[in-house]
């Protein structure tokens, strides 16, 4: 996949014009150092999309001809927010891509389903691609015939949409939450909670669920309740979580302390869905007096520059959000530029980042 993405980019991008003679598999071998079948399989990817064409005896050309003159040389990046880091890294990443291939940016905030179609609308009229960090509400089915009325290119950052077909971006929420649990487990860990906020219908928090599930059962080892904090119909905001964490009497905290309280047996490890989570769950711990990792050991998943400098560094699982915004705006302009081959779901790699907040479970 890795190999066949950047063929595509490569002719995609107008880097290898229409009639260039790529290089022969034994070349590509050579210089990747990949297995002939490796190459083998990517090339022929490429020809079904009908990028480039095996001719025997003389080698591969690329036959892809861009078809569409794009005059309007803007895209768009909607999302709820751009607090949080992992938002401005994506779009610097977007950013980066867009302007290497002559194209600006601009950017819209878009608090509901119904600002979201508002703005997509908008874009329509100016034929400009969208990439869409989708906002966290409930998505029904009249949304869903909503968005697929748009006729413009629109890829989806970060998380999917249930019943829409379209390209998207995503990180490795499954992989990832998979290799941070055992961790875990490894460490000794046989009562671990998932802790979220209320809005578990989101892919993200899907994938990320379904790999602690998945890697408790493959231990033998019981899988709690999630504990859920939060508003209903919410998913936290960055600003909310950090007004949160500072207010010893907001929800979230009396929440988890109450989960913390009445736990019976209290669990020795919680995996929160997001740094921010496990933030506001470190703080409601030294509200109790309960030690981290000495009686409890928390993880997360982003890897925020907090992580690594907060009074215990927090273990966490690393998303790559600049590569998430520059991998979107490469397919989004790819799209544009006339290429119309099937929808893409790309998964960025991430990486587990050991801390001190977990630690061997203190025996009792």
């Amino acid at each position: 996949m890795q190999v066949h993405n950047q063929l595509r980019q490569l002719i995609l991008s107008g880097q290898w014009p229409h009639g260039t003679r790529i290089p022969s598999e034994s070349d590509f071998v050579e210089y990747l150092r990949l297995s002939r079948s490796t190459i083998r399989l990517a090339l022929q990817q490429a020809e079904v999309e009908g990028l480039i064409e095996r001719i025997a005896g003389r080698g591969a050309f690329v036959i892809y001809e861009s078809t569409k003159t794009h005059l309007n040389k803007i895209i768009a990046f909607v999302a709820s927010d751009f607090d949080s880091e992992n938002q401005l890294l994506a779009l610097s990443g977007i950013e980066s891509e867009a302007k290497s291939r002559g194209y600006q940016v601009v950017f819209s905030k878009a608090r509901s389903r119904q600002e979201e179609i508002e703005i997509l609308t908008t874009m329509q009229e100016k034929d400009a691609g969208v990439v869409l960090w989708a906002n966290g509400s409930d998505v029904t089915n009249i949304d869903k015939i909503a968005y697929q009325r748009f006729h413009i290119p629109i890829v989806l950052l970060d998380r999917t949409i249930d019943g829409l077909e379209c390209d998207c971006v995503t990180s490795d929420n499954y992989g990832g939450t998979h290799a941070l649990l055992q961790h875990i487990v490894e460490l000794g860990h046989q009562r671990i909670v998932f802790l979220s906020h209320q809005m578990t219908d989101l892919s993200t928090v899907k994938d990320r669920y379904c790999a602690y599930q998945d890697v408790l059962r493959e231990n033998g080892l019981p899988a709690a309740n999630p504990w859920l904090i939060g508003l209903p119909g919410k998913e936290m905001s960055f600003r909310r979580a950090i007004r949160s964490s500072v207010d010893n009497h907001s929800l979230e905290l009396q929440q988890i302390k109450e989960y913390l309280l009445t736990a019976e047996p209290r669990p020795t490890a919680i995996f929160a869905i997001n740094d921010l989570l496990a933030v506001l769950t470190m703080r409601a711990m030294k509200l109790l007096g309960l030690d981290v990792p000495g009686v409890v050991s928390i993880a997360g998943f982003d890897d925020h520059d907090m992580a690594a400098h907060l009074d215990v560094p927090l273990t966490t699982v690393a998303q790559d959000s600049y590569t998430l915004g520059k991998t979107a705006a490469q397919i989004l302009l790819n799209r544009i530029e006339g290429f119309s081959g099937p929808f893409c779901n790309q998964i960025i790699p991430t990486q587990l980042r050991i801390r001190s907040s977990t630690a061997l479970p203190v025996r009792i």
